[in-house]
């Protein structure tokens, strides 16, 4: 089969799948139904997934927080973003060591916010990485393992709210060196790029295995 044909009849079988799964729902049917309906829209967005043309320009519009490091503020900035979250909380990070950080992606999970994690492969082998930390809680992550690195840091927060910049998410990055973070509100053209920069680059990731125990 060609890759043409499968992804043409992946696409069929997801709408298909999360329209039944939405009808089941709606009558009041059980857990297995979204389920099966977040299968059907993972595989749509997966099928569908392609990286932005760019460069491009996008109008100014909303706000931009900014904040610099040493001596710090980055790390309280960006958890006060996460916990303003209702719908999504898209990650794609390079080293996420930040414990804060992690905390409120985990509780923005909890809360019912869909959340999803890319990390670079080096999180494979990180002595303190979160990945395992997520994976125990049942937050999805994934590897992106097809570049030499992997180097983006960035949340995309529900439909509005762009984090960006240099700052990894890392207690280094917050205390040690010297590094820049942006938070765009209200730029919903300019978040749009990045959610579908993040969904090509889920697309090509593969699901992470947890290494050790509950931490």
């Amino acid at each position: 089969m060609t890759g043409l044909k499968r992804s043409s009849m992946v696409l069929v079988c997801g709408l298909l799948l999360a329209s039944f799964a939405a009808g089941a729902q709606a009558d009041g049917s059980g857990s297995g139904w979204q389920s099966l309906k977040n299968w059907g829209q993972n595989q749509w967005s997966a099928a569908t997934a392609a990286l932005p043309h760019t460069p491009v320009t996008v109008p100014a519009q909303g706000t931009i927080e900014v904040a610099f490091s040493p001596p710090g503020g980055a790390t309280s900035a960006i958890v006060q973003a996460i916990g303003e979250a209702k719908q999504r909380v898209w990650v794609q990070a390079y080293s996420f060591t930040s414990a804060p950080i992690a905390k409120a992606v985990l509780n923005a999970a909890k809360r019912g916010v869909e959340v999803k994690v890319v990390l670079d492969k080096s999180q494979r082998t990180q002595k303190y990485s979160v990945a395992d930390f997520f994976a125990n809680q049942g937050v999805p992550v994934y590897i992106d393992d097809q570049h030499a690195i992997a180097h983006n840091k960035v949340m995309v927060i529900d439909s509005g709210t762009l984090i960006t910049g240099s700052f990894n998410f890392s207690k280094a990055a917050e205390q040690a060196n010297a590094e820049n973070l942006l938070i765009f509100r209200g730029n919903p053209a300019l978040q749009q790029l990045y959610a579908d920069n993040f969904r090509f680059h889920l697309s090509h990731s593969t699901p992470y295995t947890a290494r050790h125990g509950l931490d």
